[in-house]
């Protein structure tokens, strides 16, 4: 029986699942089994990644062009840079990652996820202001000529690498449960299927019971 049962539980969708490359210790854990009955709003979260990444391209090259070449202060710098970069991710999150919210009118949804990025864009100055100095000063001790004669620019793109991915998961869960939360929260239908069909197997019964 709980040969039938492990079966029944692979048996979702072999062909197009991925879930043949993950190994066995992985899928044994809590956190996978929550990505897999939630894998549509995992690929959301992927999708949003990607433009995150779009956006933090855009972001590190205005930061850069703003400080560099036009001698901005760093906190105007960053913050023109994330304004920018924080539009551009509006259009292509309303557009690819949460299509369904297109029935929501823009100047609803664009204040509020531009609130939550405001909010991101606090979380980002704050974190320049407490390590930026720090990790641009470790950079320096690394006994490289090329990081030695580049050491300011190094540091000022680790700190914005690190503080762009806290950053992102910041915006990313605020604004699916804040700006798109007219969304409805998607679950695998296999997982979902293969969960309430090993739950409809009968328990295995135990061998000691049976002979007594």
């Amino acid at each position: 029986m709980s040969t039938l049962r492990s079966k029944t539980v692979e048996s979702e969708n072999p062909r197009s699942s991925v879930s043949r490359f993950v190994p066995a210790p992985v899928k044994g854990t809590r956190i996978y089994g929550v990505a897999r009955r939630n894998k549509p709003e995992v690929k959301r979260f992927v999708k949003f990644a990607i433009v995150g990444g779009g956006g933090l391209i855009i972001d590190i090259a205005l930061l850069n062009i703003f400080e560099r070449n036009f001698g901005m202060p760093v906190p105007i710098a960053v913050a023109l840079a994330f304004i920018i970069a924080a539009t551009n991710n509006f259009i292509w999150t309303r557009l690819w990652v949460y299509p369904e919210s297109r029935s929501t009118k823009k100047r609803k949804q664009m204040p509020v996820f531009l609130a939550v990025n405001t909010a991101g864009l606090l979380i980002n100055e704050l974190f320049f202001l407490f390590f930026l100095q720090g990790i641009t000063g470790v950079v320096q001790l690394v006994p490289i000529a090329f990081v030695q004669a580049h050491y300011r620019g190094i540091g000022l793109n680790v700190t914005k690498l690190i503080a762009a991915v806290i950053v992102m998961l910041w915006n990313f869960f605020v604004n699916r449960f804040v700006t798109f939360r007219n969304v409805k929260w998607q679950k695998n239908p296999n997982a979902t299927a293969a969960a309430a069909a090993v739950a409809s197997i009968p328990a295995e019964p135990d061998m000691l019971d049976s002979t007594l």
